[in-house]
């Protein structure tokens, strides 16, 4: 079966995929420069999720640490949040950590600390 569109989707798309990874590519190299000069780069996409990356320059470690935060149960007023740190290192050792804290929020800004989130789940 020859359809005569076939051939030109096939094209748009890998065309469009191409332009995609091409874009990537290119934009690598300024988002280092950024965080070269910021020495921080961070990202809020709700209320309490974040994803921040930033340049680790101590006198035995060197490398790159990054954090994603993110909701795993929210009430009325309290809301717990998991957290996971990393560290891409060329110089040191690599790790990673993973923990979870409840909030209880009073308004939009004050929240009051809970404690681990298996203390205060149930």
């Amino acid at each position: 079966m020859n359809l005569p569109w076939y051939g030109t989707l096939s094209k748009r798309l890998l065309w469009t995929v191409a332009g995609a990874v091409w874009l990537a590519i290119i934009s690598l190299p300024a988002l280092g420069l950024l965080l070269a000069v910021r020495g921080e780069l961070s990202w809020h996409p709700g209320d309490y999720g974040e994803y921040r990356v930033w340049v680790v320059t101590e006198e035995n470690v060197r490398g790159l640490g990054w954090q994603a935060r993110h909701v795993v149960s929210h009430g009325v007023q309290d809301t717990c949040l998991q957290t996971t740190v990393g560290f891409w290192l060329w110089q040191g050792q690599q790790s990673r950590s993973t923990f979870c804290e409840c909030y209880r929020s009073h308004s939009s800004v004050d929240m009051d600390y809970l404690g681990p989130c298996t203390a205060n789940e149930g």
